[in-house]
């Protein structure tokens, strides 16, 4: 149900700490510049006031100030822009080329569906067919292009259908289809008098399309059964996803030591003796931990090791997000909030860090520090707005207002008008990641195997990520308002952090988002390997029974 809601928040001045913190001044960013995976000597890396060059193994540091943007520059490649914040201490870029197509009769970036062809401008070339000259008495669209491209030649299939092949590369298996947007692996019925254009596409690697426009669209045709027809681009679930728990993750040499460990108290000793050797080691706190938690199912008894990261970690906002995002999973708001509580001292101008603390006054059903907190978040000068923090926000004012009984004692000053806000879901998804150069897409897969896919990366959203970092924020919410018996799939694809340590996901899932029967589910995942399509979860109707 979607309603018009007005809600008002608490009008006393409640104050998160007497400290007035500043953003840091002057400091030292480091890092490694790579293509291919291999490190790029000679990289111009700037801002207003400073040059540097990558040395031959691709390394650079560089001093900045928080709100500087770093520029990445090297001849034949794209620049690489970004955005410096208090937090900001290792940046690894990733470069790529930006080779420009010489023929300037080709168009530079072709579009096939959703994919790109020229994204990187490989080499390629392009024959174009007039449409005029095309033999209109041929029988199919297929024979029609046969005539005229003679390195085609075809076969025939199992349902005595021609199929087209560029000689030579017969094993690479046959030509792919563009028709009107959409990628097939054999043409639609056309009709020769509909087209408007055609163009060859022949890679010179191994992939060759032929790319048909009609003044059609041939996949909203009246009773054309397009499901007749294999769809090959991403606008269809290729299920490629592989399920989180399956994904092999190194194990670490030290975590061996705990092989043969009995009990608990027995690996905590070992965990011990081993501390200050590898306490340095990334992500050590964590795979020890959860490790142990897999061997001995008893994870409320290990949480020293959780204690001793906070200490390790000091006043490094990305390892205590993590770490908070541990302790909601564990159900352990109080803990939870302790550490953000320092997030927010660190990181004052962090909208996430204000947000996350009153969600866990949220949880411990404390409306009145809830109230609190955004009153102090209001006093900054800070507005719920209408990016992706706000509207998390937004939804949670409007759930407190609706669970707060106790309305008469609290008096509220903030107003929520938002005609389309979602205040009754199957389903609301909150996302969350500890690190701000984090980049990765979320795919979502419906009952009809379509996808849907938000990107978070600076390639593709580039105004997207500075906004993160402006705001402070490192969130999204996604609302599945009816789920069906058939599953919704959930994927995860991981491209980086620009750092050497893992970036840590905690995914909220509330079932019977709004409703009596409301259901809050947390869990964190891990992500150290690139470019793996990760299945996190299923969602269908019968969970919310």
């Amino acid at each position: 149900m979607k309603k018009i809601l007005c809600c008002l928040v608490l009008l006393s001045f409640g104050q998160l700490s007497s400290q007035n913190f500043e953003k840091k001044d002057i400091k030292t960013i480091v890092g490694v510049v790579l293509y291919n995976n291999n490190p790029l000597p000679n990289v111009l890396v700037s801002n207003t006031e400073k040059t540097v060059l990558t040395n031959n193994k691709g390394f650079y540091n560089i001093t900045a100030k928080s709100g500087d943007f770093l520029e990445y520059k090297h001849a034949g490649f794209r620049t690489v822009s970004i955005l410096i914040e208090d937090i900001t201490a290792t940046l690894n870029i990733d470069m790529e080329p930006s080779f420009k197509v010489p023929n300037v009769n080709r168009p530079e970036i072709l579009k096939l569906g959703r994919s790109t062809v020229g994204d990187e401008y490989p080499d390629f070339d392009i024959i174009t067919i007039d449409k005029d000259k095309l033999n209109k008495e041929a029988i199919t669209l297929t024979n029609a292009i046969l005539e005229k491209v003679p390195l085609f030649f075809s076969r025939i299939n199992n349902f005595n259908e021609p199929v087209i092949y560029l000689k030579g590369k017969e094993l690479n298996g046959p030509v792919l289809w563009e028709i009107d947007g959409n990628i097939y692996d054999l043409p639609l019925p056309i009709d020769l008098n509909d087209i408007e254009k055609i163009l060859i596409v022949n890679m010179k690697s191994d992939r060759c399309i032929i790319k048909v426009s009609t003044n059609l669209n041939y996949k909203k045709i009246k009773g054309f059964d397009v499901n007749n027809y294999y769809f090959t681009n991403d606008e269809y679930y290729n299920d490629d996803a592989t399920p989180y728990e399956e994904i092999k993750k190194d194990t670490p040499s030290y975590l061996n030591a705990y092989k043969n460990a009995l009990t608990i108290n027995e690996a905590i000793t070992i965990y011990k003796k081993q501390y200050d050797e590898c306490k340095d080691f990334t992500n050590f706190h964590f795979n020890v931990y959860n490790f142990l938690v897999k061997k001995f199912n008893a994870p409320i008894k290990l949480l020293n090791v959780l204690n001793d990261f906070e200490n390790f970690s000091k006043s490094n906002v990305e390892n205590l997000k993590a770490l908070a995002y541990m302790y909601d999973e564990l159900n352990l708001p109080t803990k939870a909030s302790e550490i953000y509580k320092k997030i927010a001292n660190e990181s004052p101008n962090s909208r996430q860090a204000y947000r996350d603390l009153a969600n866990t006054y949220l949880s411990l059903k404390d409306y009145k520090n809830f109230w609190k907190i955004y009153n102090y978040y209001i006093e900054k000068g800070f507005e719920i707005d209408q990016s992706d923090i706000g509207e998390i926000i937004a939804s949670e004012i409007i759930s407190a207002f609706n669970k707060d009984e106790n309305n008469d004692s609290t008096p509220r000053k903030i107003k929520i008008k938002n005609p389309i806000k979602n205040t009754e879901s199957d389903v609301r998804l909150v996302f969350e990641w500890n690190t701000s150069e984090a980049e990765f897409s979320i795919e979502f897969v419906n009952t009809f195997d379509q996808v849907y896919t938000l990107e978070n990366s600076l390639k593709i959203n580039e105004a997207l990520i500075i906004d993160q970092k402006n705001r402070g924020y490192n969130s999204k919410e996604v609302f599945i308002e009816n789920l069906d018996t058939a599953p919704i799939l959930v994927n995860f694809t991981y491209f980086g952090n620009k750092q050497y340590k893992p970036t840590f996901l905690k995914v909220t899932r509330y079932l019977n988002w709004g409703k009596p029967n409301e259901i809050k589910k947390i869990h964190v995942f891990e992500f150290n390997t690139k470019n793996i399509k990760t299945q996190l979860f299923k969602l269908n109707k019968k969970m919310l029974d």
